[in-house]
């Protein structure tokens, strides 16, 4: 065979098959596509039951099936709802708001205090504290300073002038007494110091008053122990408190005396709850 024509043979044979694969390839392709492609759903114009694939009529209404069947989309799936989770922004928001919700509250409960008065609530070596109001109180006011003491009924005046009250108790006696001007401290001391030694004798402090108080004012207190000589010249132990604030320029002082009961009284003073009332519901003028 001449060169040329084995070359022809060869080639033909080589083309054939590139032609063929050519050819081969898309029409395996296309049918690769067509059999991967699903043919869509028919559905009966008039009852809207499914058509069975190349259906000339409903099989449930026999309504001859139209040449363009009708096609439905499937329905859209339904959606889920979306679930809220707060953020970490938020929550840290919402705590901060908190915070400042309580802070506000103490704030003004703190300023009603402050704005009721400077009176500060005693937790140690407190003054006899009065529960129970007495049933019916007397009052005397200073037409020199304006406070005014309020006290019980079963109490009597023994004297009195525009600067003070002295007041006869079931067991002893309350002098309650104003002045210009002067420390608290310095006038407590003052009066104790100048206590006639004939008659008050044997001295000495007991304790100290914390929260002691005229009214709303704090001040100072202290409770003292004493020999009282009477007019029979016979000492009595006696227990007696003094009480000193000042406000406006005008200092109080109250001097409250007792038969001495250190057994069954608070700080040995029989009559200390009554005179407790006395300095709470003591008036400022």
């Amino acid at each position: 065979m001449p060169s040329g024509c084995a070359d022809h043979g060869f080639l033909s044979l080589v083309w054939s098959g590139a032609v063929g694969e050519l050819e081969d390839g898309p029409a395996k392709t296309r049918a690769g596509i067509l059999m991967a492609t699903a043919a869509p759903a028919r559905y009966c114009g008039r009852c809207g039951a499914p058509l069975a694939p190349g259906a000339t009529y409903c099989g449930r209404c026999g309504t001859p099936a139209p040449q363009r069947a009708y096609t439905y989309a499937p329905p859209p799936p339904y959606p889920t709802p979306p679930q809220y989770k707060l953020a970490p922004a938020m929550i840290a928001g919402g705590l901060v708001l908190i915070l400042i919700v309580t802070a506000v509250v103490v704030g003004a409960f703190a300023a009603a205090q402050f704005a009721a008065g400077t009176h500060v609530p005693c937790t140690v070596n407190c003054s006899p504290k009065f529960v129970t109001p007495l049933p019916e109180e007397a009052s005397f006011r200073s037409t020199a300073y304006k406070f005014q003491v309020n006290y019980s009924s079963d109490w009597t005046v023994r004297d009195h002038d525009a600067y003070g009250v002295t007041l006869g108790t079931k067991l002893g006696s309350v002098v309650v007494t104003g002045s210009n001007g002067g420390r608290p401290e310095k006038v407590l001391e003052s009066a104790v110091s100048n206590l006639p030694s004939t008659k008050w004798q044997d001295v000495s402090l007991v304790t100290s008053l914390k929260g002691a108080h005229l009214g709303d004012q704090d001040g100072v207190g202290a409770i003292y122990s004493a020999s009282l000589v009477g007019s029979t010249q016979t000492a009595t132990k006696v227990r007696f408190a003094v009480i000193a604030a000042s406000r406006g320029g005008v200092t109080v002082v109250v001097f409250a005396v007792d038969p001495a009961d250190a057994k069954n009284s608070p700080n040995g003073i029989p009559e200390g709850q009554a005179f407790d009332y006395l300095c709470t519901e003591f008036i400022w003028g």
